[in-house]
């Protein structure tokens, strides 16, 4: 982070955060997606920062892919280096349990591209396949 760690608190995500994720998640937006996301809050090693409110100001969750994959910062908080805290959090983490880290970056997203490339992540060079699942 730039500075500003007396502003942000690190913490887990709590089910009651999902709405919040559920909103800025690209895939998210309606009923079933939250219910998807509470589970993978309650199941998943999660990350966030609070911000001065109290609420998650950016966060890092797993699915059940074992992918890092809803990881916003809220946009008022946007250029203060949140995001790459909160990947290099949640990478260090897994790298202590001994489970590989991986993050799906959608091709558009340059500014998450350039994060995991200063962090060092080896992008996978044929592509990327997905589960197609269902949240119950």
């Amino acid at each position: 982070m730039t500075g500003n760690e007396e502003m942000f608190k690190l913490s887990s995500m709590d089910p009651t955060h999902a709405a919040l994720v559920n909103k800025f998640w690209h895939f998210g937006g309606n009923k079933r997606s939250q219910r998807f996301i509470e589970r993978c809050i309650q199941a998943f090693l999660t990350f966030c920062l609070l911000g001065p409110e109290g609420t998650p100001a950016s966060w890092s969750l797993m699915d059940q892919t074992g992918e890092i994959r809803m990881g916003p910062t809220l946009p008022e908080y946007w250029g203060h280096g949140l995001i790459s805290h909160m990947l290099a959090v949640h990478t260090r983490a897994l790298d202590q349990l001994g489970v590989p880290a991986y993050n799906h970056t959608d091709k558009a997203n340059k500014i998450t591209w350039r994060i995991s490339d200063n962090l060092r992540h080896i992008a996978i060079p044929r592509g990327w396949n997905q589960w197609n699942r269902v949240p119950l």
